[in-house]
């Protein structure tokens, strides 16, 4: 078994083993993770309302397969943009239904952005309008997703933690 650490950016033991519950399996209530947990209901939504607080749970979320919802194709972009039309391209983003991920990143790219779409001509509308709200100025690169492998609640957040724990420990 995986030894936790005792602290991690003030998350203890049953904090981190909460997220872990979450991260996994955001519908399970209250008593059955208070049960999971090791502590009791009410103690446990209390801990979860500091998380929330400390802005370290962002939210609950489904993970939704949209190509077997929708029959849609998946694409995932990589943006570089003059920072002068950032703030622009940003406020766009947030308002395009189809933009359905972004991150700022550093290095050669600026933005990556995984878009959807039911076809390629709907894709390149999307980026169009993108293009449009910054005047056209910028470059990008675009990679259709054939399979996803993983996604974000996939993996076993108590061992990520540990690894990136032991990581930082390492290089102490």
């Amino acid at each position: 078994m995986t030894k936790m650490p005792a602290r991690l950016n003030g998350i203890d033991r049953i904090d981190l083993n909460i997220l872990a519950a979450l991260f996994s399996r955001a519908r399970l209530s209250k008593v059955q993770m208070s049960s999971e947990v090791g502590v009791s209901a009410s103690r446990c939504h209390e801990r979860m309302r500091h998380l929330e607080q400390a802005g370290i749970i962002r939210g609950y979320h489904a993970d939704i397969d949209l190509t077997r919802l929708t029959s849609c194709m998946q694409f995932l972009v990589e943006i570089k943009i003059p920072s002068t039309h950032s703030k622009q391209f940003e406020k766009v983003v947030l308002q395009t239904a189809e933009i359905i991920s972004c991150q700022s990143v550093l290095g050669h790219t600026d933005y990556i952005i995984v878009v959807v779409a039911e076809s390629i001509e709907k894709y390149q509308a999307v980026i169009a309008e993108l293009r449009a709200s910054t005047d056209g100025e910028f470059d990008f690169v675009t990679f259709p997703v054939s399979k996803t492998i993983k996604s974000s609640g996939q993996g076993d957040l108590r061992r990520t933690v540990v690894a990136l724990t032991r990581d930082n420990s390492a290089s102490s």
